[in-house]
C-alpha cells in the first residue's frame, strides 16, 4: 500500500510541475518553492516533512489523508503558508456515486470518450457540482469543493 501511495505522488507531482527523487522508502518531491519528503512510519502513518519559510515542519499524517495533505501543499502560493491537518474522512467512489449519481458517472463516461479518441491522453479537469476531478496519467484525482471530505486518487483503469 505505502509502494503505491508514493508511485501515484509522483504522478501526482508531475501535474503540479515538481519533480522527484525516490529513496528505499521515501519520495522527495521539489519544486522552486517546495521540498516535501514522504515516507511510510507505520502500516497506517506517512511522516511527511516540508519547507516552511526558512524552517522544516515535520507531520503525522494517516495514510488515508496523505493524498489530500500533499495536494494542499502542492497548491501552495508561497512557503510561509503552513499546512494545516483536519480530521475528515476521504472521499471514495463509491460516495462519489452516492452523491452525485448520474453526473459522476456522466464524468467517468466523458473521460473514456476522450480515452477511446486519444489513448496518449495526459491530463483533462472536469467539474461537477459537488467534485473537482482532474484525470492525469491514469490517475482520477477527486477533490470534495464542500472540503466535507479528504481529496483522493484513484487508478482510471480500476474503476
Amino acid at each position: 500500500m505505502a509502494e503505491t501511495i508514493i508511485e501515484n505522488l509522483k504522478i501526482l507531482s508531475e501535474n503540479f510541475k515538481h519533480k522527484f527523487d525516490t529513496f528505499t522508502n521515501s519520495v522527495i518531491l521539489v519544486n522552486e518553492m517546495n521540498k516535501i519528503k514522504v515516507q511510510p512510519e507505520d502500516e497506517a502513518n506517512f511522516r511527511i516533512t516540508y519547507n516552511l519559510r526558512f524552517n522544516e515542519k515535520t507531520i503525522l499524517i494517516p495514510k488515508e489523508a496523505v493524498y489530500h495533505f500533499c495536494l494542499d501543499l502542492f497548491k501552495r502560493q508561497n512557503d510561509s503558508i503552513e499546512v494545516i491537518y483536519s480530521i475528515v474522512k476521504p472521499i471514495d467512489i463509491d460516495e462519489c456515486f452516492k452523491i452525485e449519481k448520474e453526473e459522476f458517472l456522466n464524468i467517468i463516461n466523458v473521460i473514456k470518450k476522450e480515452l477511446n479518441y486519444n489513448y496518449r491522453l495526459k491530463h483533462l479537469f472536469l467539474e461537477s457540482s459537488r467534485f473537482e476531478i482532474t484525470y492525469f496519467n491514469s490517475l482520477l484525482i477527486v477533490e470534495d469543493k464542500k472540503k466535507e471530505y479528504y481529496s483522493n486518487v484513484f487508478n482510471f483503469r480500476k474503476i
